[in-house]
């Protein structure tokens, strides 16, 4: 979604609104200097007619001509002039129009009075110049008034929002911590100011929050430590004991490794939680072994016999936290395993792991998880999308990229980048 700018959308706002005043007001002016003209002519017309009828006492035809006004009057008992001034020639009985003749602008009048018919033409063409000029000095002003309607826009919108902007960069500024450090409520704006106070208070409720949090995760780091301390010391009384049968030994190890993975499960989520990325542990490790590893364990404890497959193209060397590695790689298989009933191929090449299976695909649900774009949290997810949005954390966490190469009908691919991989290809 394209995102405006409050500034041009007020600046938009002040320039419409001082442009279409600009051209109501010219209109208006026009309209009202058309307006006097006309009644200023009709009124010095009306005086001319009555000048001439009260003082033509004559039974004969009146027929005056100058450059600047043309009468004749032709009494009710006489015949037309044979030969009409030419401004009247052509034009019929009752007429009043301005007409243009050889560059000269004529206002007509042709009426019938009680006494007889009456010609008038007056030159108005010194009248149509100044029209013109008033016109144009008129339009010459609009144009300046717009001209300074575009600067005041683009001060005026600055202006505005200069005290949001300053606002955002506060807003900004401030680091995320345990202890953030509060705004400023220095606002003329009340606005503003009510902005900044409610920020305020949402930092206090925020840190209240995060405090309750970690309270709960240190209690829940206790009690789930507990149990597995308890149940490894169980294994290692068993072990010393050294009373099993080779096959209850070989279910104890089985038990012992499960209940290793489970401490460093709790472990890893509880930095996940906790978000303590410098308290990894980075080693210099080999993929390959890894993944080998966490399949083989998943073959016995998912009875996923042949269906995992690795595929190792080449060495590829990391330098990472090797126990959020591995559960990394044990959720994405796991996941293929428990959700598909094809085959799963984990692929290992040049800088890239990919996990590959024979699926229906993933739901837009799932590939929002994965591609971050959902949380358990916010979007009321339900928990059958806990792994997935642990992989998001733990990829997130080792810096590693993750994305979905492949999601259709036929299967899915997860590709996995490590980074500062060493990569050491085959011929």
């Amino acid at each position: 979604m394209t995102r405006k700018s409050i500034s041009l959308r007020i600046y938009r706002a002040i320039l419409t609104v001082s442009v279409i005043s600009m051209i109501a007001m010219v209109v208006t002016v026009m309209l009202v200097n058309e307006d006097l003209e006309s009644t200023m002519l009709e009124v010095e017309f009306a005086q001319e007619r009555d000048f001439i009828l009260m003082n033509h006492t004559g039974d004969d035809v009146l027929q005056w001509e100058s450059p600047n006004l043309a009468v004749v009057f032709v009494p009710n008992d006489k015949p037309r002039p044979a030969v009409l001034p030419r401004v009247f020639r052509g034009l019929p009985d009752n007429y009043s129009e301005e007409i243009e003749l050889e560059g000269e602008t004529y206002l007509i009048t042709i009426r019938t009075v009680d006494t007889g018919l009456l010609y008038v033409a007056k030159n108005i063409t010194h009248f149509e110049k100044r029209e013109t000029l008033f016109q144009l000095a008129l339009v010459f002003i609009a144009l300046i008034i717009i001209a300074l309607s575009f600067l005041l826009a683009l001060l005026s919108s600055r202006r505005i929002v200069r005290p949001l902007t300053l606002l955002s960069e506060r807003i900004s500024r401030i680091p995320v911590g345990a202890n953030m450090p509060r705004m400023e409520t220095d606002y003329v704006d009340a606005e503003l100011n009510s902005i900044a106070t409610t920020f305020n208070r949402f930092l206090d409720e925020l840190e209240s929050y995060v405090r309750r949090e970690q309270s709960l995760l240190s209690l829940a780091s206790h009690e789930l430590r507990t149990p597995i301390a308890v149940m490894s010391g169980a294994l290692d009384i068993l072990e010393v004991r050294d009373q099993l049968n080779p096959n209850d030994r070989a279910t104890l190890t089985r038990v012992r490794r499960s209940c290793d993975e489970m401490r460093d499960n709790v472990d890893i989520l509880l930095k996940l939680a906790r978000r303590e990325q410098g308290n990894q542990v980075r080693e210099i490790f080999d993929i390959i072994t890894t993944a080998q590893q966490v399949i083989d364990d998943l073959k016995v404890s998912l009875h996923a016999a042949d269906r995992v497959t690795l595929d190792a193209r080449g060495a590829l060397t990391v330098n990472s936290d090797p126990t959020m590695v591995r559960m990394l790689l044990r959720n994405l298989i796991q996941n293929a395993i428990q959700h598909t009933k094809g085959n799963i191929r984990v692929t290992i090449s040049a800088g890239i792991v990919e996990i590959e299976d024979q699926g229906t695909g993933l739901t837009t649900t799932q590939q929002a998880i994965l591609r971050g774009e959902k949380n358990l949290s916010a979007d009321g997810l339900m928990l059958s999308g806990l792994g997935l949005y642990i992989v998001t954390l733990m990829a997130e966490r080792l810096g590693w990229g993750l994305e979905i190469a492949q999601t259709d009908t036929i299967g899915t691919r997860i590709r996995l980048t490590p980074e500062g991989a060493v990569t050491d290809w085959q011929s």
